[in-house]
């Protein structure tokens, strides 16, 4: 399955723009290939009802989810869909409407095709849930969520596991979000960190100056210590088969001599600005070298046109380029097709943008000034 959901990444990736602002081309297009995917026949209404309705009342005129999912003539999960490009925000009220008219639904989904939110009731039974349990960016940088997804296949179905799974989750989101309050390097915090190392008065500067590295060494920690494959095992799944799956998916990341290349030839671009990567399955990353989320393009190469997505508004980019095919894929991306991985020389002035507006949006720490002892 994980095959088929990178295969199903790189769909939405090369068509997204193609779709945008057209609802039943996002629905044909990028929802309906991933419930397909997960064994259900959208074509069989005994299994997937399109355009679901339920009786409010006299009183109120009732409009129509977009998708209701059965089993047994009863809805399981409700699906409401909106074009590429669409805000979600405020699109969750008509799904939780259906969701409270139907005790047996468990699940509520909300996407555009791009972003997916996914719904549950922990808080209070038969009433969705106001934060989905999990959010899910086809084109972000996180990988998708194949715990959850595994649960909710035809064959796997099962409304109790996903339940426990939501719950495991809620409570992981809220857990997390503790942390970051907690650890987010307040001053008393990166003073009592420091305490140990820095030789020189614990002044209000020096602290400032420390606090990204206080930040950096904590996300560190949390790495080597697994804790996010601890949070996101399933129940009865320990820490050591949930490193063997990150093990097996990483086997499958084969980075190539053409990628190799090109992140020789971008570097050799950005001069002074320095860079690292980061291989996935779908594409080959360049970022800051402080951390892997601090994207300065995605490359997608090994196809008969090859890409490079910079994390910038097209009308920042397209200028720069005359002639060449500059797209918006995502808001606040743009999408340049190459002729050949070679054509990455023309992009030099463009990538220093990227890369300066990272720098800008997370700058680097300060260095500590040596002490002479």
């Amino acid at each position: 399955m994980r095959e088929a959901l990178a295969g199903y990444v790189k769909r939405v990736t090369e068509l997204a723009e193609h779709v945008k602002g057209n609802e039943q081309a996002t629905k044909q297009s990028l929802i309906a290939p991933l419930f397909t995917l997960l064994g259900y026949d959208l074509t069989d209404p005994r299994e997937c009802m399109p355009e679901y309705k339920v009786d409010f009342g006299k009183e109120r005129s009732s409009k129509p989810i977009d998708w209701a999912f059965l089993q047994g003539s009863r809805p399981v999960f409700f699906v409401e869909a909106k074009e590429v490009g669409k805000k979600l925000g405020g699109y969750d009220e008509q799904l939780a409407d259906y969701f409270a008219k139907a005790p047996e639904a468990k699940v509520g989904i909300l996407t555009n095709g791009v972003q997916w939110r996914f719904f549950t009731d922990i808080v209070n039974e038969n009433v969705m849930d106001k934060e989905p349990f999990i959010k899910w960016d086809v084109l972000g940088d996180e990988p998708p969520p194949f715990d959850f997804l595994t649960l909710l296949q035809k064959s796997q179905y099962n409304p109790q596991l996903i339940r426990t799974f939501a719950e495991r989750k809620r409570a992981q989101n809220l857990l997390v979000n503790e942390l970051a309050r907690l650890l987010e390097p307040a001053p008393e915090f990166t003073k009592l960190a420091i305490a140990n190392i820095e030789t020189r008065n614990l002044t209000a500067n020096v602290v400032e100056s420390w606090k990204p590295i206080v930040a950096n060494a904590i996300n560190e920690w949390a790495k080597q210590h697994t804790l996010s494959s601890v949070l996101n095992a399933p129940r009865g799944v320990n820490a050591s088969e949930s490193a063997t799956d990150e093990a097996e998916k990483s086997s499958k990341i084969e980075t190539t001599q053409e990628e190799l290349d090109a992140f020789a030839l971008v570097s050799r671009l950005l001069g002074d600005r320095k860079v690292a990567y980061t291989d996935t399955v779908t594409y080959f990353k360049i970022h800051l070298v402080e951390r892997h989320t601090w994207v300065v393009c995605r490359l997608y190469l090994g196809r008969k046109r090859p890409k490079v997505w910079l994390p910038l508004a097209t009308d920042r980019v397209q200028p720069a380029l005359p002639g060449m095919d500059v797209t918006t894929p995502e808001p606040g991306w743009a999408c340049i097709t190459l002729e050949s991985p070679t054509e990455v020389e023309k992009l030099g002035e463009v990538l220093k943008v990227a890369w300066d507006q990272q720098r800008a949006d997370h700058p680097a720490p300060t260095p500590v000034a040596a002490v002479p002892v």
